[in-house]
């Protein structure tokens, strides 16, 4: 999904950097806003279960202690009609 999302965001000329290593994680897609980054994380069905969700949450908090603006999109299967949802919510994310 994260590289659908790559291939929208990139036909609509919209800078980004993906697989950014942020101090305590990866990002899947970065977009260096001032004054606030914004980290997207593409959430397929391995963030659904606890464990891993408890992990994210914990994660997710602290980057966003640290000053980032984080915006989590959540998928279960591929479709482009939820490719096409996700882009929108990105969008948005950024203000466009």
């Amino acid at each position: 999904m994260e590289h659908e999302l790559a291939l929208k965001l990139q036909d609509d000329r919209v800078n980004y950097l993906t697989q950014v290593e942020i101090p305590v994680t990866m990002a899947d897609l970065y977009f260096p806003l001032e004054p606030r980054p914004l980290i997207v994380f593409v959430d397929g069905p391995v963030h659904l279960k606890t464990a891993q969700m408890v992990k994210d949450e914990e994660l997710r908090s602290l980057l966003r202690k640290r000053g980032y603006r984080i915006l989590e999109l959540s998928y279960g299967s591929y479709t482009d009609k939820k490719r096409d949802e996700l882009y929108r919510e990105i969008l948005n994310g950024l203000g466009k």
